[in-house]
């Protein structure tokens, strides 16, 4: 007799409690929603990127440890080959060190609201999140994130500085106490680091419980989906063995290794969004129904003082996507901009005007 199932019936039962990871795909010409960098590479630099990938073939397999990547990023950073960990983007490291570092059941702690793929992925995992939820102003709360630490023992502490969805970035003070205090490793994800300008830099080598990770997703390259994680060696090269086998494509790995080599040509591109982004707040802060908060990332929070998803319905009738937040405890009433192009910015805060 054939046995007939219903395939849903395979699925884990945590798989069916998630909603799947989605954006709103409605087509606008100002498109503010996810974080990226406004221009592309410079031209001189783009042109070396075509040749380069122009003779790049596709029948073979990419090299397995990316090593000339590596030695790129390494130099760039002033860090060893060895205590470098590659991904398919910050998401790929996230998944690696949660398999290697928690059992299920174990714990990993985040400030809250923070990015949702550090307990999205814990979940899938079967490893529980904690949440220390930040101040008013989004800063730390120092002291329950300590005492959570210590009720809970999580294997792994995410902190990303500056922090997604806030753009604030915590003070050293706050997070030195915290790695002090973790009994396990401390992740500093520094994904807008290049807006900031104050890297943690090198710490883990002081810290031998913290590593460091960033993204050139942020920085123009969000399509070569690379990510990079920096810790002591001997925390890498037990990591490595999780990583997925040839998991940075060919092509990810020729076009970033002569980006990173030519990184101070990006320094204006930096600079601008920096600039736009200082004239967006300025400008956000004189409309009425609304309250921007500092960043030193890439975009910028907004409280929107009544009809958060009635104003981000008349931005999109308008043409302008922002990033809004569904469901969320704390930030139901608020609305997201990545800073865009000068005309960009301007179309946003015209719509905006209009729309509260």
């Amino acid at each position: 007799m054939k046995i007939v199932m219903d395939p849903a019936n395979l699925i884990r039962s945590r798989v069916k409690q998630v909603t799947a990871y989605k954006v709103d795909k409605t087509p606008c010409p100002v498109l503010l929603d996810n974080k990226e960098a406004p221009y592309n590479l410079p031209d001189k630099l783009m042109e070396q990127v075509w040749v380069i990938m122009s003779g790049t073939g596709l029948n073979r397999y990419p090299e397995m440890d990316a090593e000339y990547l590596k030695s790129a990023i390494a130099k760039k950073e002033g860090a060893y080959e060895n205590e470098l960990l590659l991904g398919n983007g910050s998401d790929e490291i996230i998944q690696t060190l949660i398999i290697s570092l928690c059992d299920p059941g174990s714990k990993i702690l985040v400030p809250s609201p923070t990015f949702s793929m550090y307990a999205n992925i814990a979940f899938y995992l079967n490893v529980d999140t904690v949440e220390a939820p930040l101040n008013d102003d989004w800063s730390l709360d120092i002291d329950n994130t300590i005492s959570l630490i210590k009720q809970t023992a999580p294997r792994i502490v995410f902190i990303a500085s500056p922090n997604n969805p806030t753009g604030f970035k915590y003070s050293r003070a706050d997070i030195d106490a915290v790695i002090d205090q973790a009994p396990g490793l401390v992740v500093i994800d520094e994904a807008y680091i290049d807006y900031s300008k104050e890297p943690a830099g090198l710490l883990y080598k002081e810290r031998p419980n913290v590593a460091i990770m960033r993204t050139l997703s942020k920085s123009g390259l969000a399509a070569l989906r690379l990510g990079y994680l920096m810790a002591d060696a001997k925390l890498t090269a037990q990591v490595d063995k999780v990583r997925l086998p040839y998991n940075i494509n060919s092509v990810s790995q020729a076009v970033s290794a002569e980006v990173v080599k030519s990184w101070d040509s990006l320094a204006p591109m930096f600079d601008a969004v920096i600039k736009e982004r200082e004239r967006l707040f300025g400008e956000l802060k004189s409309i009425d129904g609304v309250t921007p908060f500092p960043s030193v990332a890439n975009f910028t929070l907004i409280k929107i003082d009544d009809g958060a998803g009635d104003v981000y319905n008349k931005l999109i009738k308008a043409g302008v996507r922002v990033r809004r937040f569904n469901g969320h405890e704390r930030l139901g009433g608020y609305l997201q901009a990545t800073v865009g192009t000068p005309d960009e910015n301007n179309q946003f805060l015209s719509a905006l005007s209009s729309s509260v």
